[in-house]
């Protein structure tokens, strides 16, 4: 399957990298963008491997999601052939405000 991010991801996935990369330094980001890479893989392949989103799917959408390195949420819905990273979040923080695709 085809996995697309959205621009809200990829933003939110800068703000991680940037944190990481000023707080714990160069390896830990190399890891962090390690992670994130696999993790895509891994839902290309299985993308009704991850669990379920109950507090935000709904009958339109069905939202699952998993963690990268334990530390950040990826969230994502499927539509067909296609796999949408839809937000990306530290879990030490409140999530956003999830805006449909």
């Amino acid at each position: 399957m085809k996995v697309v991010v959205s621009d809200r991801a990829k933003f939110h996935r800068e703000q991680i990298a940037r944190y990481i990369l000023r707080d714990f330094g160069v390896n830990a980001l190399l890891d962090f963008r390690k992670a994130y890479k696999e993790t895509k893989r891994y839902i290309a392949l299985h993308p009704d491997g991850c669990q379920i989103e109950e507090n935000l799917s709904n009958e339109q959408y069905t939202y699952h999601f998993t963690n990268i390195n334990g530390l950040t949420k990826l969230l994502y819905r499927i539509e067909g052939e296609m796999i949408y990273i839809v937000d990306m979040w530290d879990v030490r923080q409140e999530p956003p405000t999830i805006v449909r695709l």
